[in-house]
């Protein structure tokens, strides 16, 4: 995976190897980092913080060209915002797994 969104990022913004590594690393750090926050948010009820969490998420994703992954962050988002947290649940539940690499 990590192959496939570097060479992503070289193709779609014409970067450099160096700027490609650092473009990747922050990457990771924002879906680590958001994949806490949804982990608190989840623990909390807070539908609005999954809303906005899956929507940081999607868009790194998307930056990333992990696009299937992103569709189902963006899946994630709707659901935070309806206030559907069984489905957000389930729908973070799928995605986790796949994301296990960061």
């Amino acid at each position: 995976m990590e192959q496939r969104v570097k060479e992503h990022l070289c193709q779609v913004y014409g970067l450099g190897l160096d700027d490609v590594e650092e473009l990747y690393g922050l990457g990771c750090q924002t879906v680590t980092a958001t994949l806490d926050r949804l982990e608190a948010a989840f623990l909390r009820s807070d539908a609005q913080e999954v809303a906005d969490a899956g929507h940081m998420l999607k868009g790194a994703l998307f930056n990333m060209g992990l696009l299937e992954l992103g569709e189902l962050a963006r899946a994630l988002e709707l659901a935070g915002k309806s206030g559907r947290m069984e489905e957000a649940r389930a729908v973070y539940d799928a995605l986790r797994p796949a994301l296990k690499f960061f």
